[in-house]
């Protein structure tokens, strides 16, 4: 076997690895993304489901005009967008970028995620 075809296996293995190394980052941390997304759903579901939403009925029936409240759409469906989005952004950014630098992007954007989805949460649950 000459220098050159055995200067290409090794490259060929090292090009393999690292993509099934990329592979599993890229799966590990969608999966963390995933649970992000899944918090997100279900507060979306369950918030305007809550008594003090649940009620508006009953007061506006009564004249408790300053009682009806209105879920904050808008925060719970940015909250359920943000994962994806910042997922996929983070994805467009690694392309073609060293392991280390793969690794770090992705767990800068799901702290970001975390700590966005975090305030719009206290938020929703304070409106």
């Amino acid at each position: 076997m000459s220098r050159a075809s055995a200067g290409a296996t090794v490259g060929t293995r090292r090009d393999r690895a690292s993509s099934v190394v990329f592979v599993a980052l890229v799966v590990l941390f969608g999966l963390l993304f995933a649970y992000d997304l899944f918090e997100a759903v279900t507060n979306l579901v369950s918030v305007p489901g809550q008594s003090r939403y649940a009620n508006n009925d009953f007061y506006a029936e009564n004249g408790l005009d300053g009682l009806v409240a209105s879920p904050p759409w808008f925060a719970l469906i940015a909250n359920v967008a943000l994962p994806p989005v910042v997922f996929v952004a983070a994805l467009v950014v690694v392309r073609r970028r060293p392991l280390p630098v793969v690794a770090l992007v992705l767990l800068t954007g799901l702290a970001a995620v975390a700590a966005l989805s975090l305030t719009i949460t206290a938020y929703v649950q304070s409106v």
